[in-house]
């Protein structure tokens, strides 16, 4: 297997599990952004929800992120021209981009958990739109790694049939 061929295998891969941890793990617990969901768990549910995304989904879903920014690492030095170094370049920092967003979702997650135990339901309810908007922004950059694959698709960098 060619150099290259291995590079797209570990970003293809690292993005697989990202994806997949995103349906599985992550997606599930969005749910409570939502008013009514949260209102429908019983106290110690909504502090198990806190702590779970702030101390292990949130964490979880950084690696899975930070894990694909090394893989695009990793890959750079394959890239035949500046051109395609900069979109791979252009790839890292976008990585970086959304781990940013994701520990500040992180943060916004415990001071929610911080106003509902001091304060009660009332107090965390303000929280949810901040959540809601975090999450946009960050499925948007997500959203921008297609552009940057189609860009190098473009340029002759292919990714490999992954059954061969």
């Amino acid at each position: 297997m060619s150099e290259i061929k291995v590079g797209w295998v570990r970003v293809l891969k690292a993005f697989d599990d990202w994806i997949d941890y995103e349906s599985t793990e992550f997606g599930p617990y969005t749910g409570y952004f939502s008013l009514d969901n949260l209102r429908d768990l019983m106290h110690s549910e909504r502090i198990g929800w806190m702590v779970s995304m702030y101390e292990e989904i949130i964490p979880g879903r950084v690696q899975k992120c930070k894990n694909a920014g090394v893989a695009f690492e990793d890959f750079l030095p394959y890239m035949p021209d500046p051109e395609a170094r900069e979109i791979v370049q252009s790839m890292i920092d976008l990585t970086q981009v959304l781990t940013d967003d994701m520990l500040a979702m992180s943060d916004t997650i415990n001071s929610m958990k911080e106003d509902y135990e001091s304060g009660g339901f009332d107090d965390a309810v303000p929280y949810l739109a901040d959540l809601a908007d975090s999450e946009e922004n960050i499925r948007h950059h997500m959203s921008l790694f297609s552009q940057g694959f189609n860009q190098l698709s473009k340029m002759g960098l292919e990714m490999p049939d992954m059954e061969s």
